[in-house]
């Protein structure tokens, strides 16, 4: 029996609504809905499930909210290849697939096997030689609570881009490029490219420009210990923020696992990129 787990936006005044909705959908198919206790407590159908305890034989996760929602699940989905279908509850997302108002047809191409399998590449990144993580987009190397400037050395394999004297450094798949990395004026980056971008957070080195290197590389980032009992900030897909009150030693590398997207449609990239920045000057 197929079974799917609903992953929500808590924060989404229509969240209960459409996912109750969803679930009901997806229940005249006859398979098993799974969603986090919290959800389960306002709808009372389907089952309660922390999304940590998911096995990895779910046929798919479906993200209700927007890319935010969905760069919080990828980490577990692609450590089990388990495909993720995003249904936005917001603006223009990149990651996004399908609106509420297609609800209905989402569910009969999702039971039936109706769509296709895209898949992205993920970054690893090792931090002082401890905890791995995950992520989609990018990892940033920020000041924290430093009030001036500080120095990053990032180096790819044993050759040196730069020392940065400034902000510090973000670190993106091409996926990433349409987030964060492009607010610090990097390139966007087509994910249909397998590549990883370095780009300096403003740097005092005017000279210093956006680097774009092969998916090969593993990139290295070094910090001194903070001064006057400071610490530096690392945040991972824009979901995880970790304050560093030491010498900082990371390495970022492509990672084995991919993860995976359902498509209704053939993607078109530069159309959405169009749509996100018409949204932008609106707002």
């Amino acid at each position: 029996m197929q079974s799917y787990f609903i992953f929500a936006n808590p924060y989404k005044p229509e969240t209960v609504t459409v996912a109750s909705k969803l679930l009901h959908t997806l229940q005249e198919y006859n398979v098993n809905v799974y969603l986090e206790p919290w959800l389960y407590s306002k709808i009372n159908l389907g089952q309660a499930l922390r999304f940590e305890d998911i096995s990895c034989d779910i046929t798919s996760i479906i993200s209700l909210g927007g890319d935010g929602t969905l760069l919080r699940i990828v980490p577990k989905a692609a450590e089990c290849d388990v495909p993720i279908l995003g249904i936005n509850l917001g603006h223009i997302g990149f990651l996004m697939e399908a609106e509420v108002q297609q609800l209905s047809d989402v569910a009969k191409r999702l039971i039936s096997g109706d769509f296709e399998i895209e898949k992205r590449m993920l970054l690893e990144a090792e931090i002082n030689k401890d905890k791995k993580y995950l992520l989609l987009n990018d990892i940033a190397f920020m000041r924290g609570n430093n009030p001036s400037s500080i120095v990053v050395s990032v180096l790819a394999d044993d050759e040196k881009i730069f020392d940065i004297h400034g902000d510090g450094v973000l670190i993106s798949t091409p996926t990433g490029t349409t987030g964060y990395g492009i607010s610090a004026g990097g390139p966007v980056i087509s994910p249909r490219l397998d590549c990883i971008a370095v780009i300096p957070v403003c740097s005092h080195v005017l000279h210093q420009r956006p680097v774009v290197l092969p998916d090969s590389q593993i990139i290295y980032i070094n910090a001194k210990y903070p001064p006057f009992g400071r610490s530096y900030q690392v945040v991972i897909d824009g979901q995880i923020s970790l304050e560093i009150e030491e010498n900082v030693d990371i390495s970022i590398k492509r990672a084995k696992e991919m993860v995976s997207f359902i498509r209704f449609s053939k993607q078109r990239f530069l159309t959405r990129l169009h749509e996100k920045q018409m949204e932008w000057n609106v707002n």
